[in-house]
């Protein structure tokens, strides 16, 4: 073997590595966040389980130290009550609409529309022209 073999076996290496090490790590905080939303589920939230079923958490128990939701699901007379390992739930409805950060609107201190503001902008300036 000469040195460039040896030098791009080990970078191949490293990479292989790499790839693994940042798979765990973003898995873990996947994995975290997951957990962290499972246990902050109350009654009235609308939750997706992992095959698909829409529902409404209407309980929760524990039973032989795992955690279970009961969830109503369908719609007029077709209305069902099922439970679901606390696991099986990984989406949450109108969660994603809390977490976000509000924008800031540079406009906020001016006031009507901004045909208006547009409007008083050059008053404004024929004003300060003169």
């Amino acid at each position: 073997m000469q040195g460039g073999d040896i030098a791009l076996i080990l970078i191949l290496i490293v990479l292989i590595v790499a790839l693994f090490v940042v798979s765990f790590v973003r898995r873990k905080k996947y994995n975290t966040e997951l957990s962290q939303m499972r246990n902050e589920l109350k009654v009235g939230d609308k939750v997706m389980t992992d095959t698909g079923v829409v529902g409404e958490v209407v309980d929760s128990y524990f039973e032989d130290e795992y955690k279970y939701f009961v969830l109503k699901s369908g719609r007029g007379n077709n209305v069902g009550y099922f439970s679901v390992h606390a696991n099986a739930i990984y989406y949450v409805f109108g969660k994603e609409k809390e977490e976000k950060p509000k924008k800031q609107n540079y406009n906020a201190k001016k006031k009507g529309t901004p045909a208006e503001q547009e409007v008083k902008t050059e008053s404004q300036n024929k004003e300060d022209n003169k």
